[in-house]
């Protein structure tokens, strides 16, 4: 129960209607910005995650290394000059012994040479010195060398091995930031390295090992004899890549060349990237809050004002016909434009209620004042009997003509409400008529009908028993208004996309100039007693026909036989969209 509590209030809480429309674009903006976000921090993992700097360069440092080796495999091992050895003379003959020879002898004869003694091959350390200094003293790696005794003789660290000379740079002096963007790119920029160095340093702590003496890499690289690749973490907390190879000639290893270099670095360009994707991001914001502001302005005023001119036709003003409502073209306007038909239509229901209680008790006072008059004759008691008589049937009449009417107009208002919920569905009008004078009854006047029916198909959308009822009306009109043994014309026919139904008498017909205060509420022309009509027939024929979406008029009758009134419906036709 309390959970389902809980799901309710954060359901209204998180529902968008419950907030104004400033409200809701601003919690949108605000879910576009928390998403960007979210956006450029997985972007920036990934992108920190699939960064190749680190592999490009241990690739890039073996390839140095083994350039090195290479240039000091064939230039480094070479034979060292020991000590110079005395004057030895050089036997011209064979056959003679040149140790008989006297130092004078030997000079005389120019039998003598001077000769060096030389070690075996070996590393050489001027010529890896000078390699070294030359190639590798300003670059980030750190060369060092070694030879088959575990003696390092170079360093590109330290060049100069063999003197006390010592260098030092003199640190660079950190550069103010000289403006807000400078101070904006730089701060980013350690922020991102920070992360970048986080992200790496995690991503490598699983290849870490516990940090050794060089002497034992060396000494473990000359007898593995291969390249060998170490990381740990050094004093300073950095991640320390140690690259060793053997410097082989013949199969023998004469030293070791160790390469050095911090593992992770600041990768600028990488955050200068990410910068500028952060850079679009904020001016993309930027301008959706711009258009967003914009746009609300055009949302929010047309609705403020469709809201107050709302107020206005609900205050019954009497000013309301001037108003302006919005004139739009999209979604707004059509409400707008919504709103002004409906306010019209409940104008107009209203007006039409107001006269058709004008009209109601113009209709029902008109029989009262005849039995009030009867009743107060009655009362006085001075007319004869037979007056008497005529006076109660009078008052009869009278009662008689209220009933009906009260009746009619209890229909009349049933009919209008259900209007507005009644169901459609598709019918054959003339199959309608076919079977609607096959099931006719006939009436006391022997009056027929007649058909006359287009052979085209007509389906039109309507309420059955409603447009049953307006055709009931026409003929009970027409039955009212024509001699015996007459005839009632139907004849349907096609006129552009909708079927009109037009229905002939040969009565005495109507005065075209009454043709529209003809459907008006409870008038009527006849001859015949008004207790049989109360006149809202053709009124209630018209409503429902305009909710077929079509019209009812009296027309001028075109049929020589049938020069009696005739009234025509144009109904639309369904017509399916035929590929």
């Amino acid at each position: 129960m309390g959970l389902d509590i809980l799901g309710v209030i954060s359901l209204k809480i998180f529902n968008f209607s419950n907030f104004r429309l400033s409200i809701q674009l601003l919690i949108v903006n605000l879910l576009i910005i928390v998403f960007g976000l979210i956006f450029l921090l997985i972007f920036n993992y990934f992108l920190i995650k699939n960064d190749k700097l680190i592999e490009n360069r241990i690739e890039t440092s073996i390839n140095e290394l083994k350039k090195i080796t290479s240039y000091l495999e064939n230039n480094s091992i070479i034979n060292i000059p020991l000590y110079q050895t005395n004057y030895r003379c050089r036997v011209i003959d064979k056959d003679i012994d040149a140790e008989l020879y006297e130092e004078e002898k030997c000079a005389q004869e120019n039998l003598f040479l001077n000769t060096l003694e030389l070690s075996d091959l070996e590393l050489e350390q001027f010529t890896a010195e000078q390699y070294i200094l030359q190639n590798y003293s300003n670059k980030e790696y750190n060369i060092k060398i070694f030879n088959d005794n575990w003696i390092k003789i170079a360093d590109s660290d330290n060049p100069y091995l063999s003197n006390e000379v010592s260098q030092s740079e003199i640190p660079e002096k950190p550069q103010k930031t000289s403006n807000i963007s400078s101070f904006y790119k730089q701060s980013y920029f350690n922020v991102f390295n920070s992360a970048y160095l986080y992200i790496l340093k995690s991503r490598y702590s699983k290849y870490l090992t516990n940090k050794t003496h060089e002497i034992n890499i060396v000494s473990e690289t000359i007898r593995e004899k291969e390249l060998s690749k170490k990381i740990y973490i050094n004093e300073q907390g950095k991640i320390i890549n140690i690259i060793s190879s053997p410097i082989i000639l013949n199969q023998k290893v004469y030293g070791v060349a160790l390469l050095s270099f911090n593992l992770i670095i600041t990768n600028d360009d990488l955050a200068l990237s990410s910068i500028n994707l952060l850079n679009f991001f904020i001016v993309l914001i930027i301008i959706i809050l711009i258009l967003s502001y914009f746009f609300l302005r055009g949302l929010i005023n047309p609705l403020n004002e469709l809201t107050k001119i709302t107020v206005l036709e609900r205050s019954k003003l009497r000013n309301t016909e001037n108003l302006n409502y919005p004139i739009r073209y999209d979604e707004i306007g059509i409400l707008s434009q919504q709103i002004q038909i409906m306010s019209q239509d409940l104008k107009t229901q209203i007006e039409q209620l107001e006269k058709f209680t004008t009209d109601v008790a113009h209709e029902l006072k008109n029989p009262l004042t005849a039995i009030k008059s009867s009743s107060e004759l009655l009362l006085r008691n001075t007319i004869s009997k037979e007056n008497k008589i005529k006076l109660i049937k009078n008052f009869n009449n009278e009662v008689d003509r209220m009933n009906r009417l009260i009746s009619d107009i209890s229909n009349f208002s049933r009919i209008i409400s259900e209007i507005e919920t009644e169901s459609f569905k598709k019918i054959e009008i003339n199959k309608f008529f076919l079977n609607f004078k096959k099931n006719y009854m006939g009436n006391i006047k022997g009056i027929s009908i007649k058909l006359e029916l287009d052979e085209s198909i007509f389906e039109v959308l309507v309420n059955e028993d409603k447009f049953l009822q307006v055709i009931l009306n026409l003929i009970n009109n027409s039955f009212s208004v024509s001699k015996e043994n007459s005839q009632i014309l139907i004849k349907t026919e096609k006129f552009n996309n909708n079927v009109l139904i037009k229905v002939y008498d040969q009565g005495k017909g109507i005065k075209f100039v009454d043709k529209e205060k003809v459907f008006e509420r409870f008038y009527t022309d006849r001859e015949v007693s008004r207790n049989d009509h109360s006149g809202l027939g053709l009124s209630i024929s018209r409503e429902i026909i305009k909710s077929f979406n079509g019209s009812i008029e009296l027309t001028e009758s075109d049929n020589f036989n049938f020069r009696g009134a005739c009234f025509m419906i144009k109904l639309p036709l369904n017509i399916k969209n035929k590929i």
